[in-house]
């Protein structure tokens, strides 16, 4: 069983108890338990003096009889013996249930339960105070706990002087679970793949509040995570199926170098989609145009578009 969840509402049950107005009560009612149970030590007492009387009574009667009549003399010794043995009995019982007897509270150690309610939290929460010393308060409040684990986490707790309560908690998710990504943020992250990069992708969603189930925001490796776990098509996939090329594609079709197709690219004849946050990606072609060479030196010209249908001159023409 998870024993942060246990341990912090045990804990939060022991503030709540120990407040000044539930110590209060509890020490009222403690005090009607003591006055209670010195009426009942009066009446035992009393018991006591009751039975020593008739065993004192017994023994004066003995005494008194004629010693020539032993019947008579054995009943009134075999009485008195009685009458003793009862008394020994009554006292003892007596002397036992005064040991049991809770010591009465004085006015000074009242005040002092009182203002230890006061101070607890204050001092449950102090950095200063270790899990040893914690510890040691909670044994003082708690005799023990008996947990039963199902569809939910039940704690009965005894506290010290017999009261129960009894706590009802959640069981948390497994940790595979709560790993797991909510479906509609799945289903952000693989619409955002269409037209974003994982970088932007994760500052979108760090915009909008989405969070990871640890509660961080989001970054490179989460959404790179996230496209993994979920065998969701990276954004270079995505762009080569939509027919996009390579620079040393495009330089092989047209028959140009590399550096003609960045200088095409600057000119606005291709365009150039990232494909990640390091200026990395591929080239999309117009769509039903197409692109034909420059030549240089004298009367040269610049590689220009034209469309597809457009009859193409012989010499340039791809």
């Amino acid at each position: 069983m998870p024993g942060k969840i246990l341990d912090a509402a045990v804990v939060a049950l022991l503030i709540e108890m120990m407040t000044p107005m539930t110590l209060a009560v509890t020490l009222e009612v403690q005090r009607e338990l003591e006055t209670r149970a010195h009426e009942t030590n009066t009446a035992r007492r009393q018991h006591v003096e009751r039975l020593r009387y008739d065993a004192e009574l017994a023994r004066r009667r003995y005494m008194k009889v004629d010693p020539d009549n032993r019947l008579v003399a054995d009943t009134l010794e075999a009485e008195w013996n009685d009458k003793l043995r009862r008394h020994a009995e009554a006292a003892e019982e007596y002397e036992r249930r005064n040991k049991q007897q809770a010591a009465t509270l004085s006015a000074e150690a009242r005040q002092r339960i009182l203002g230890l309610a006061e101070q607890l939290p204050r001092i449950w929460n102090d950095s200063r105070v270790d899990f040893r010393e914690r510890k040691r308060i909670v044994r003082l409040l708690i005799d023990d706990v008996t947990l039963i684990k199902a569809q939910r986490i039940t704690a009965h707790v005894r506290l010290s002087g017999g009261a129960t309560r009894t706590l009802e908690l959640e069981r948390p998710l497994p940790i595979a679970q709560l790993r797991k990504f909510k479906p509609e943020l799945v289903a952000t992250v693989d619409r955002l793949l269409d037209q974003h990069c994982d970088r932007e992708i994760a500052d979108i969603l760090n915009r909008d509040g989405w969070r990871t189930w640890e509660g961080k925001p989001f970054n490179l490796k989460k959404i790179a995570f996230v496209r993994g776990a979920y065998k969701l098509a990276s954004r270079y996939d995505r762009l080569r199926r939509r027919g996009m090329l390579t620079t040393r594609e495009i330089a092989a079709k047209f028959g140009i170098s590399e550096t003609a197709v960045h200088e095409w690219g600057r000119q606005g004849l291709i365009t150039k989609c990232f494909s990640d946050n390091l200026n990395r990606g591929l080239w999309a072609l117009p769509v039903q145009q197409t692109i034909l060479k420059g030549c240089g030196g004298r009367g040269g010209r610049p590689a220009r578009l034209a469309p597809i249908t457009a009859p193409l001159p012989e010499q340039g023409a791809v």
